[in-house]
Order: structure tokens, then C-alpha cells, then sequence
């Protein structure tokens, strides 16, 4: 049937003559490409519209002035939780640094001590080369913070620390003291002891107290 179609459409063409021929293809390729062109501005308004819809869709503006109230209260309640939530952020980060980096904090002196015991060969013959440190156990086994006392002394501040040692050997505890003096922290003095065993052991890591 194409076939049979195609032959009437060329033999139409060769009787009305070349001149006609011609003015017939271009008109077709004409409305042809306009059809084309026509599918593609229609296909591109569409996918636009989709986009306006889901994405790029902006809000009309108001134009009472209940509607400007409205808009202006929206906007001044999303500025102050932006701003409450900026002023949470930084206290959690103060207490953060405070916590763990801080000269004074406890958690700070816990794991420089705890540097300081692992490093000390001493210590590896007491508790073995692997040295573990913890704070206080509760009756159900749980480890809370390290144990620590701020105090006053002579006008200078001062935080001892107390927190437990475990290792492939033993058993034992460690005890370190900072004091502040002249706007720094440092050591007092820095002592483990062993436990479980007999006779009990004390090692002195450092020793600043005086006399």
C-alpha cells in the first residue's frame, strides 16, 4: 500500500510539471519543519512549566497590608530561629572546648596524664605494655567521667584528677595535680599506684610540690 502511494505522488508530480513539483516539496517541507519547530517550543514551554511549578515557582507577592503584616511577622519569626539556632551552636561549642580542650578542663588532664603513663616505662612493668584508663564504675559496670576536685590554695587555682588504669598485668589508679601560676597550668604532681597485688606499688611521675 505504501508503495502504490508513493508511485501516484511521483507521477502526479512529473505531470503538473517541474515548476509545480517544486513549489509542492518546498511548501511541504515547510509546514513539515514548522510542525517540527512547533513540538519543540511546545515541549520546551512544558518542561518549563514543571520546573516553575516544582522548583523556581516564586511566592506573589502580597498587596494588602494585612498581607505585608503577615509576611513581614513570617519573616522576623525565621530570623530569630536562624539566630537562636546560631546562639545554640555556639554555646554547644563553648562547652564543647571547655570540655575537652580547655587547660583546666578534667577531661583534658585525663588524657595527657593518661599520654604521659603510657609513654613511662615504668609503668609498662607495672601494668604491662597496653594501659587502658577510665573513670568512676558504677554498680552495673557502667564508666562515668573521671573523678576530679577543684580548689583554692594561696591564691592560685588548683584540680586534682583521679581515674583508674588497667592493663595486661594489672590493675591500678592514677593521680595528677595542675595549678595555675601566673596565668598557666602546670603539673604539681602526677603519681600511679597499683592495686590487687601485694605489696602495693607507687611510681612518681613528676613531683613539683614543695618542700
Amino acid at each position: 500500500m505504501g508503495c502504490n502511494l508513493y508511485h501516484k505522488i511521483f507521477t502526479t508530480l512529473f505531470l503538473v510539471g517541474p515548476t509545480t513539483s517544486r513549489r509542492f516539496l518546498f511548501g511541504t517541507a515547510k509546514i513539515l519543519q514548522s510542525r517540527k519547530s512547533d513540538g519543540q517550543v511546545a515541549q520546551k514551554d512544558q518542561h518549563r512549566s514543571i520546573l516553575e511549578e516544582v522548583l523556581i515557582k516564586e511566592q506573589q507577592k502580597p498587596t494588602t497590608f494585612a498581607g505585608k503584616t503577615a509576611e513581614k511577622a513570617q519573616n522576623t519569626f525565621l530570623y530569630v530561629i536562624v539566630a537562636g539556632s546560631i546562639g545554640l551552636l555556639g554555646t554547644f561549642a563553648y562547652f564543647l572546648f571547655e570540655e575537652f580542650f580547655a587547660q583546666d578542663s578534667p577531661q583534658y588532664i585525663f588524657s595527657k596524664a593518661l599520654d604521659l603513663v603510657r609513654s613511662d616505662y615504668r609503668c609498662a612493668d607495672l601494668f604491662g605494655n597496653t594501659i587502658k584508663g577510665f573513670g568512676e564504675e558504677t554498680s552495673r559496670g557502667r564508666r562515668r567521667h573521671v573523678a576530679h576536685h577543684k580548689y583554692e590554695k594561696d591564691g592560685n587555682e588548683r584540680i586534682r584528677v583521679k581515674f583508674h588504669l588497667k592493663g595486661d598485668l594489672g590493675e591500678g589508679t592514677c593521680q595528677v595535680e595542675k595549678e595555675k601560676k601566673d596565668g598557666e597550668w602546670i603539673y604539681r604532681f602526677l603519681f600511679v599506684e597499683t592495686k590487687g597485688g601485694h605489696p602495693r606499688t607507687t611510681h612518681i611521675l613528676i613531683d613539683n610540690r614543695e618542700e
